[in-house]
C-alpha cells in the first residue's frame, strides 16, 4: 500500500468528537469518548475509576489515529447496547 493511501485510509477511519473508541491499554479494553481531535492523535475522556487504575492524573488520555476502533458517533448511541452507559 502506498503511503498516500494509508493517509487516506486513516483519515476515513478518524474519530470525531464525541464518537464514543474503544482502545487497548495494557491489555485491558478500553471505552472512552473523545473530547478533542489532532492531526496524529485524540484526547479521549475515561471513566475515573479506569484512570485511578492506571495511576492518570486526570480522565483524559491520548490515543494515536489507528490505535482505536470508533464504536459508535452521537447520532447512532441510541442504537448501540451501550446507549444506557453514562459518559
Amino acid at each position: 500500500m502506498e503511503k498516500g493511501q494509508l493517509n487516506k485510509d486513516l483519515l476515513a477511519n478518524m474519530a470525531n468528537i464525541g464518537d464514543l473508541v474503544e482502545f487497548k491499554r495494557r491489555n485491558l479494553q478500553i471505552i472512552g469518548k473523545v473530547s478533542l481531535v489532532k492531526e496524529l492523535s485524540c484526547i479521549v475522556d475515561i471513566d475515573t475509576d479506569v484512570a485511578t487504575y492506571f495511576d492518570y492524573e486526570t480522565p483524559k488520555t491520548v490515543v494515536r489515529h489507528g490505535n482505536y476502533k470508533i464504536i459508535s458517533n452521537p447520532e447512532s448511541i441510541y442504537d448501540s447496547k451501550l446507549s444506557q452507559a453514562e459518559f
